[in-house]
């Protein structure tokens, strides 16, 4: 993994600060994991590892070296964006993920993916549940999607986006009981801690399989530092990932390990010549 790419695969992710939170509560819908790519669902129990438990220990050199840095991430090409609940280890919180979406001067703003990311007690029979979902939660009274307890790999499709487009996605903590303050600001948590209200870093990021992977801290003052509270994968598409990530394609890849040994065994001839 490279934190090249971390940066700038979150670069793109926040352009311009502070999301909105006017837009539409049914702006999209929430699919199951059983309607999820092939793909996903052949790598969704690897997803657990960046999970973990709840106050889990990451070193001060790992959270910085995985800071997202919102400089210049953009889709390369047109995509149709797919967002993935992960799990959750937020205990009593009940967070909500937005997002906007920047394209030349039109803005998607306030787009609210998920208003309630704790985990549905009803999705226990999943495999390995408990590594994903360590604090479960029933629904609250009279609320319905999107402000429902989610399941292991519950999804939403972003819409089609050109090539250009910036993302940029948000937490909004326990914002379905009201959300947290410290002295009177609201606690909302984006990927550019210049712009977060305590100015501290409160997502970290990995790159598995062309999927970004993100990880929220949920707490005033950056909490526990555990960077679990709630995770999510997005597929940008693997072109995108790889564009921004600076990754070959597996052709050109095996074309350039071919041309390193080919180079090794020419060192290694003259050295036995020599």
């Amino acid at each position: 993994m490279k934190n090249k790419f971390l940066r700038s695969l979150l670069a793109a992710a926040l352009g311009t600060g502070l999301l909105s939170i006017a837009a539409p509560a049914s702006a999209f819908d929430i699919k199951s994991r059983d309607e999820a790519p092939a793909n996903f669902k052949n790598i969704l129990q690897d997803f657990r590892a960046f999970v973990g438990e709840e106050r889990r220990y990451l070193s001060p050199e790992s959270i910085k070296a995985k800071q997202v840095n919102l400089s210049d991430l953009t889709l390369k090409l047109n995509y149709d964006p797919k967002v993935f609940f992960i799990g959750e280890t937020a205990n009593l919180y009940r967070d909500r993920l937005d997002f906007k979406a920047t394209t030349g001067s039109q803005v998607q703003t306030g787009q609210i993916i998920f208003g309630d990311t704790s985990c549905n007690t009803g999705d226990s029979s999943f495999t390995n549940f408990s590594q994903f979902c360590p604090n479960p939660n029933d629904a609250l009274q009279g609320k319905v999607a999107p402000y429902q307890p989610l399941n292991v790999g519950d999804w939403v499709n972003i819409g089609s986006l050109p090539a250009g487009t910036k993302l940029d996605f948000q937490l909004v903590p326990n914002d379905i009981n009201g959300g947290i303050y410290e002295n009177g600001v609201k606690g909302i948590f984006g990927l550019n801690q210049d712009l977060n209200p305590d100015n501290l870093q409160h997502a970290v990021a990995y790159y598995y399989k062309d999927y970004l992977v993100l990880g929220f801290e949920d707490l005033w003052g950056g909490g526990d530092q555990d960077y679990n509270d709630t995770v999510f994968a997005i597929d940008i598409g693997k072109a995108n990932a790889r564009a921004a990530a600076n990754v070959p394609e597996p052709s050109v890849a095996a074309a350039m390990f071919a041309i390193a040994i080919l180079s090794l065994m020419k060192t290694r001839r003259r050295q036995a010549v020599d």
